[in-house]
């Protein structure tokens, strides 16, 4: 058994595995010790281990027993604390190995580009969207409420009604909308108004798409 699932036993903190997960850490200390090369994990690796150390010395000699709430915190200060000291990371694009950092790329001049989201709650659904320039300032901010709506494809196709109904109304041109819902993006794609739920939604979404000049 490794060490520090025994000390963990010792301390009488039965869900080590459930916690160790959920700060990204394996239990085979040696292996992530000689094989992970950042300084950072490195650093999470020692505090973990002290901290388990020191719960086992506070059941052992002082008859304290820890809680695995307080160990978390005193673990995520700790590691704050001592990467302070530790030098910058590289920049490093986390999606692709082995591939140069991402940077944002500036639109083409004149240019805006909207992003339009939705998110559901019980009572209802609400839409925010953020428009910025080609130079990457924020042109426009808003979120819209929809009670009663709680329907997640309905959330997503009012999200974007209500954006190209910004569109139209404030007479934008040259303009890019980034929308998260594929369905939505499909369905007006194909222009096809189906007898569904969103069906009354999509019929006047490509309504206002007719009166503006607009490439998908």
């Amino acid at each position: 058994m490794p060490l520090a699932t025994r000390l963990w036993t010792l301390v009488g903190l039965s869900n080590f595995i459930e916690t160790a997960q959920t700060v990204n850490f394996s239990l085979r200390w040696r292996h992530v010790m000689v094989s992970e090369t950042s300084p950072f994990h490195i650093l999470q690796c020692v505090c973990l281990l002290w901290r388990i150390w020191k719960s086992r010395n506070k059941v052992t000699f002082e008859f304290i027993q820890p809680h695995v709430r307080s160990l978390a915190r005193q673990f995520y200060i700790q590691v704050l604390d001592f990467s302070n000291l530790l030098p910058p990371p590289p920049p490093r694009n986390y999606l692709i190995p082995n591939h140069p950092a991402t940077t944002w790329v500036p639109l083409i001049e004149d240019f805006l580009k909207i992003n339009v989201d939705a998110a559901v709650c019980a009572t209802g659904c609400s839409s925010g969207l953020v428009i910025r320039g080609s130079d990457g300032h924020v042109v426009l901010a808003l979120g819209v409420q929809h009670q009663g709506i709680v329907n997640p494809y309905l959330a997503e196709l009012l999200a974007f009604r209500d954006v190209i109904s910004i569109v139209a109304s404030r007479s934008l041109t040259h303009v890019i909308i980034e929308v998260d819902s594929v369905v939505v993006v499909n369905q007006v794609r194909q222009g096809v108004i189906e007898d569904s739920i969103g069906g009354p939604v999509l019929r006047e979404c490509l309504q206002i798409l007719r009166s503006l000049s607009v490439c998908i």
